[in-house]
């Protein structure tokens, strides 16, 4: 491994072995690039409770027009796994790995009235200016509640706009391709959570973000396991939805592996053999890997993710989440490889 730091410069380096020639090796560094490769980096936040621990990121990339350029990240606290801090927070971008509460926000955004919140997803809707976070919240039923905030400081009292058995509206992910064309995907596990043997992505489609149509089961699978968490996005570039979803064996929560899944319509989905990325990828990964969220820049044809995942430390798993970089042919590469 060759480190090369951050002082600019060209830095040399050379390779020595018997019976060979030497190969000399030269790099340039420049502290402001931004390479298309970046291997998961653990992510330090700070959050309300202060244990850094965090699961389910979702983020909305600026510009944001009329307020600032700065990325929003929203993504929940779960020191050991306890729902009961479970609530949305959010952090806006200051460097590649480094989000900060803003200045005049105290987290979380919202806390529950009754049982517990989850899975937040954030939209910018951008002709009202903006930030709308969706989330559930868990008791008796699924509730998929909204708050909206133009600042990103100020935030609405909470709205429920769906309503569900329990556990059959999990990890709502809003996509807004227009101002009246509104689609959101969630997980259906039945009647039995995290005890079921396999589960059903669904969409709702709305004109206004608000009313919700009934849902309808979409085609979206993965050999020998199920979806648990989803976020889906569309990528006008590409023509295409892509999906990141990790996938659950039956009778169990505890994921092992992130997977993608694109699709020209949001209803049919092809799914690729290989993980986008695996348990044991990083040592704060090493038990379990979760949901995620990601960006495309068409620009420079990479992707962006953000990860979560935990590992079991002391009787108790510890959540966080990790920053990776890819170019976005390397990713096909990986996950259209035969899986080991």
């Amino acid at each position: 491994v060759w480190r090369l730091g951050t002082v600019a410069g060209v830095q040399h380096a050379a390779a020595f072995a018997t019976g060979v020639d030497s190969i000399q090796f030269v790099a340039f560094v420049d502290p402001n690039a931004t390479p298309d490769r970046i291997p998961p980096v653990v992510l330090d936040l700070d959050t309300y409770e202060r244990s850094g621990q965090v699961v389910h990121p979702d983020v909305a990339i600026g510009p944001f027009d009329r307020l600032d350029d700065a990325s929003r990240l929203v993504i929940t606290p779960y020191p050991g796994g306890n729902p009961t801090f479970e609530n949305p927070s959010l952090f806006v971008r200051i460097s590649r790995f480094t989000w900060t509460v803003p200045a005049g926000l105290t987290n979380p955004l919202v806390r529950p009235a009754y049982g517990y919140l989850s899975d937040p997803d954030i939209v910018w809707v951008d002709d009202r200016r903006e930030f709308w976070v969706f989330y559930r919240q868990v008791d008796r039923e699924n509730e998929i509640a909204v708050i909206r905030s133009a600042d990103g400081i100020r935030w609405s009292a909470p709205r429920v706009v769906l309503r569900a058995p329990n556990h059959q509206a999990i990890s709502p992910s809003v996509v807004r391709r227009a101002p009246n064309d509104w689609m959101m995907w969630t997980v259906n596990s039945g009647v039995f959570g995290c005890g079921s043997t396999s589960t059903t992505v669904e969409l709702r489609r709305s004109w206004d973000g608000e009313a919700w149509s009934p849902p309808t089961a979409v085609s979206l699978s993965q050999p020998g396991v199920s979806p648990w968490h989803i976020e889906v996005q569309w990528i006008p570039a590409l023509g295409e939805y892509w999906a990141l979803f990790n996938a659950k064996v039956a009778g169990s929560c505890n994921t092992d592996a992130l997977y993608l899944a694109t699709s020209a319509d949001g209803l049919t989905w092809r799914t690729y053999p290989s993980p986008v990325l695996r348990r044991g990828a990083i040592p704060e990964f090493a038990d379990i890997v979760y949901r995620a969220t990601f960006a495309y820049d068409a620009d420079r044809d990479v992707i962006s993710i953000w990860h979560s995942g935990a590992r079991f430390v002391s009787m108790a798993y510890e959540w966080h989440a990790a920053f990776e970089r890819i170019r976005r042919p390397d990713l096909l590469d990986e996950v259209n490889r035969a899986d080991v």
